[in-house]
């Protein structure tokens, strides 16, 4: 029996893709209601339009064009590759499957395309389908359809993903890993494919990009988002020291504003996170705060008591990672993947930054340039009174 064809590396994706012209399918279509088929179904609510017919550059086109590139499909779980200029009927896609750390290379042809008005229960339903089928050389047997469809009566959009399958014939090693194996990826990835074309979808009516072929790696994305997310923190424990250690009301009040903001930020943010498949990175947490309190050590020119410039050295500080928040909120607001607000929370950070700046500035001058005839630093009363 036949070994499946795999790389731990990037291979030769353009000679495999074309060597699928000769493959035929590896089972036969008119079986696949028999015994011995896994079935999987997922349904996903998708944003809603009007009543009607679809809306041009609504939930339903976007959505239907991202089903047909394939958009949707995770890349940390399979890569496709196709020639975009031929016809959806009938084409060949070369997929790559990612599991235990290597690649397997598995053809598929699609077909079965549709862009039509059913009636489904009784309900008038406008549908854009299509599916694929496997070839010879692919691990499993089986097809998968897709839908996107938009309910007339309702405006109700949503995106249905059926699958048929059964491990291939090929060796008996390979049919264990399958059922060891593939049958959680399958169902991971009918699972993600879901929550991934509801946020494209989503991006791309937020964004106003409209074509909806748009995609994202989530690995790189969210390798970024938890930098941010390590940052947030070190922002919430810096506006806490200063929060309970500042002589100065106005830099206490400043503190405890922003460290509500960071809290806030920092749930929303873990709620992104989850969406994307992923979680904070507790090394990059405990980093942070390690290096939060070795910070506190610095002596900023006095040992015993308070300098005059930690105001200056904390402000900064602030003002440092407010500009990773607003970086933050307005690149994914820039990508329409974050909240719906991102852009409010980015101007807020930029305000924050703004406030931390002036007082930064008074905070220096009074380190920098003390009243003619003090002995040394400033009392903490001077400081609080601004003198």
């Amino acid at each position: 029996m036949p070994l499946p064809d795999w790389s731990i590396g990037p291979a030769d994706v353009d000679r495999r893709l074309h060597e699928l012209d000769a493959r035929r399918l590896n089972f036969d279509p008119a079986g696949v209601d028999g015994a011995g088929w896994h079935r999987d179904d997922y349904r996903q609510p998708l944003p809603a339009e009007q009543p009607g017919r679809p809306e041009p550059g609504g939930a339903w086109e976007i959505a239907s064009r991202l089903s047909r590139s394939y958009a949707f499909a995770d890349p940390t779980l399979v890569e496709a590759h196709y020639d975009a200029g031929e016809p959806l009927e009938g084409r060949n896609m070369l997929l790559i499957l990612h599991a235990i750390g290597l690649r397997f290379y598995a053809g598929v042809r699609a077909g079965g395309v549709a862009d039509e008005e059913r009636q489904l229960d009784g309900r008038p339903v406008r549908v854009s389908a299509w599916e694929y089928r496997t070839l010879e050389g692919h691990v499993e047997a089986g097809q998968r359809n897709y839908e996107v469809r938009k309910w007339l009566d309702t405006g109700e959009v949503d995106f249905r993903t059926h699958a048929v399958s059964r491990p291939a014939a090929m060796s008996p090693v390979v049919q264990v890993g399958f059922r060891l194996l593939a049958r959680h990826k399958q169902v991971e990835f009918g699972r993600r494919a879901c929550t991934r074309m509801a946020f494209l979808t989503d991006a791309a009516l937020r964004s106003g990009i409209r074509e909806g072929d748009r995609t994202f790696d989530r690995r790189y994305l969210a390798v970024h988002l938890r930098d941010h997310h390590a940052l947030l923190i070190a922002l919430r424990e810096l506006c806490a020291r200063i929060g309970s250690s500042s002589p100065v009301d106005a830099e206490r009040a400043l503190a405890r504003g922003i460290g509500q903001d960071a809290e806030a930020d920092l749930r929303d943010l873990e709620v992104v996170l989850r969406t994307y498949g992923s979680a904070p990175s507790r090394a990059r947490t405990a980093a942070v705060r390690a290096g939060e309190r070795i910070g506190r050590l610095k002596s900023n020119g006095t040992l015993l008591r308070r300098s005059p410039m930690t105001s200056v050295v904390e402000l900064e500080g602030c003002q440092l990672l407010l500009e990773s928040v607003r970086a933050l909120w307005a690149g994914l607001d820039h990508l329409g993947l974050g909240p719906a607000d991102a852009a409010i929370r980015a101007q807020r950070a930029a305000n924050h930054s703004a406030e931390a700046d002036t007082l930064r500035l008074a905070a220096l001058e009074r380190a920098a340039r003390p009243h003619v005839g003090d002995a040394g630093p400033i009392s903490v009363t001077e400081i609080a009174a601004g003198e």
